[in-house]
């Protein structure tokens, strides 16, 4: 299934009228850099999961990087309803790359020590997350939202992800999203000093 899904989402990346080539280079960049990374997220769930602690309410934490992954999410589904309400495919689909890029080599490497000693907030968000993100790939990515969502769905929900509803954004924590960027710039120029 992941060349079909590949090709709906590359088909999505550009804009309407552009030309769209497709190779085999191109579909084993794409999968790197969204579909692996996103299973790679879900592996790493997975090694420490706990189902006794999955349901569908939203995580409350108190840990600023859920706070701040919770809120990007918001902001990913406000985004992305818009656009998808006004027709355009191409801003949800960037979207939801960097988004992905987020998850995974900023927060997930970030939250890695709290989800191996079973810290609940971090697995509960965890999960949230990638049932959510399961529920906003599946108009560009079909067979690979199913394939989460089924690994991931509670006994009593719906069968396939295309039954579920559309997620519904909640309050966007702008304060932790603009604190976290200038964290995120501090470890940047730390990154570049050590280096040089």
């Amino acid at each position: 299934y992941g060349a079909d899904t590949l090709r709906l989402w590359m088909y999505s990346v550009k804009q309407p009228g552009d030309s769209k080539n497709f190779d085999e280079k191109t579909v084993k960049e794409t999968e790197g850099k969204i579909i692996t990374l996103l299973y790679n997220v879900l592996s790493f769930y997975d090694l420490y999961r706990d189902t006794g602690l999955e349901n569908n309410n939203i995580p409350n934490s108190n840990n600023v990087l859920d706070q701040w992954i919770l809120a990007k999410l918001n902001e990913l589904v406000a985004s992305m309803t818009n656009s998808l309400v006004g027709y355009k495919l191409l801003e949800p689909v960037r979207e939801m790359r960097e988004f992905i890029g987020d998850l995974s080599t900023w927060y997930l490497r970030r939250s890695r020590d709290r989800l191996k000693d079973g810290d609940v907030d971090a697995k509960q968000t965890l999960y949230y997350v990638l049932k959510t993100m399961a529920k906003l790939m599946a108009p560009f990515a079909p067979f690979t939202a199913e394939d989460i969502w089924q690994k991931l769905r509670l006994e009593s929900e719906t069968l396939s992800v295309h039954l579920t509803q559309w997620p519904v954004a909640e309050i966007v924590g702008e304060v932790v999203l603009s604190e976290m960027v200038k964290v995120r710039d501090v470890c940047t120029e730390g990154n570049a000093l050590r280096k040089k």
